[in-house]
């Protein structure tokens, strides 16, 4: 399936519509198909949720959608455009039994538009007997994954950390290590509440950043990162020492 041209089916259902792409993206924007003449109001909703909170982390992400309401039946046709608030239309998902492009996943690419954005209607009705649906919008946030690496070693009392932080490269589509600020966190045997050992710290230019304290016991350490504009916040896997 190539996702970012949709089928001829697609290209010639009715109520055309056009609209500017974003520089990331070729798909067209898909329309609902012809069918029996719609009724003046609309029967009933349908709604969609997605994925929230996105990482990009690899060239293409497939997300699965799911739709509820009184459009779950034979013969629904509905699509929701992605809209970015500067930069337009980005991306679509859909539904519609005729046209496997429109199979209910969200596809996201590397080079998509990142930051705050909304699946809004683009219609919904029943190409069996034309009712049309009232439509959710739901929002949605794009993000860079982030990485995070913890190492430890103790000598005697004395306990050292290791944080190392990552970002996915869309140009390279691998993570390479960046400065970034974090956290050394602790969490004691048995506990599941993680617990501040270090804030604000940073990793250097190599995207690495060291600590060492005086603690006879043994913990868990992890090294997390917090939330940027591009990238969300994450927490390596734990160490014991």
């Amino acid at each position: 399936m190539i996702r970012r041209t949709l089928t001829a089916a697609i290209a010639a259902i009715g109520l055309a519509a056009v609209s500017p792409l974003a520089a990331s993206a070729s798909r067209p924007l898909p329309v609902l198909p012809k069918g029996p003449a719609a009724s003046a109001q609309a029967a009933g909703t349908c709604n969609v949720s997605v994925p929230t909170r996105v990482a990009i982390s690899r060239p293409i992400l497939v997300l699965p959608g799911k739709i509820s309401g009184d459009c779950v039946r034979a013969g629904n046709s509905s699509v929701w455009d992605l809209n970015h608030p500067s930069k337009g239309y980005q991306n679509f998902i859909g539904w519609d039994d005729r046209d496997p492009e429109l199979d209910g996943t969200w596809w996201v690419f590397s080079d998509d538009a990142i930051g705050n954005q909304t699946f809004q209607p683009a219609g919904s009705k029943n190409y069996n007997d034309g009712v049309t649906y009232t439509q959710n919008s739901v929002p949605v946030t794009v993000k860079l994954a982030a990485g995070a690496w913890i190492s430890s070693s103790r000598t005697a009392d004395v306990v050292t950390l290791k944080g190392t932080s990552l970002l996915y490269s869309v140009s390279n589509n691998n993570f390479f290590k960046r400065s970034a600020a974090g956290v050394f966190q602790f969490r004691e045997i048995g506990s599941t509440q993680w617990q501040t050992l270090k804030a604000g710290v940073w990793t250097n230019s190599k995207g690495e950043v060291s600590m060492a304290y005086r603690y006879s016991k043994t913990r868990d350490y992890r090294f997390a990162l917090y939330s940027t504009s591009i990238s969300w916040d994450l927490g390596s896997a734990a160490t014991r020492r």
